[in-house]
């Protein structure tokens, strides 16, 4: 479990900071080349965090562990005939870039723990410091990549499995979009006020932790 240190606490911020922007951005960027121009005009093709960041969303992030950002306007008519197949391309990017942000962030973590050990790097602010910030911004990236492909409305996952499934069962799924919204909240709600009952921790948890560990080289209960 994360206690919230000051380095833990700046570590989930940049984490959640630069995690949202380029999860907007990659969404924004990916409708843009496959001939959406809503996002340009909407002036969301940007890496400016201001863009893109929900000062509430973020600060439920930080705070209770479950946020947003703004979501990135796309005209789905813009991808005619390909409408789906593109939908569920521009869904899936968002998802994709945290998990390579992840990955890209590991690499420094890997190179502090290649080159001193565990027992030194909590001996000196100067790795510790940056080791924490560093692997904390790593989790929440991992975490923003497993959590926003759960299948479930308004998440990425839905539109990515409403472009896998066959077109009818798509257009069915998609009368029970409020429906499915309504789910993910009760979801969120049950796994924050009783942790023993999350069915979202246990569904992507072990996905986490084994990405976490796979690209940093630690283990541990981190959840």
């Amino acid at each position: 479990m994360f206690f919230l240190t000051p380095a833990l606490l700046l570590g989930r911020a940049l984490g959640l900071i630069i995690g949202f922007t380029f999860h907007e951005f990659a969404h924004a960027w990916t409708a843009d080349r496959l001939g959406d121009t809503t996002p340009r005009f909407q002036r969301r093709l940007t890496l400016d965090p201001r863009s893109h960041i929900d000062v509430i969303g973020i600060l439920m992030a930080l705070i209770a562990g479950f946020g947003w950002a703004k979501p990135v306007p796309v005209n789905p008519r813009a991808f005619y005939p390909n409408e789906r197949r593109s939908m569920m391309i521009v869904a899936f990017a968002g998802p994709l870039t945290n998990l390579v942000i992840a990955f890209v962030l590991s690499i420094p973590v890997r190179l502090i723990l290649a080159l001193t050990d565990t027992y030194s790097i909590a001996q000196h602010w100067y790795t510790e410091l940056p080791f924490e910030i560093l692997t904390v911004m790593v989790f929440f990236n991992v975490v923003l990549f497993f959590f926003n492909l759960i299948p479930l409305a308004p998440l990425d996952g839905w539109r990515v499995m409403l472009g896998l499934v066959p077109p009818h069962i798509a257009r069915q799924l998609q009368q029970y979009e409020q429906e499915a919204m309504f789910a993910l909240m009760m979801l969120i709600f049950v796994g924050f006020f009783i942790p023993q009952l999350s069915v979202i921790g246990a569904v992507i948890g072990p996905f986490i932790r084994l990405t976490f560990d796979l690209f940093t080289g630690l283990s541990g209960p981190l959840l």
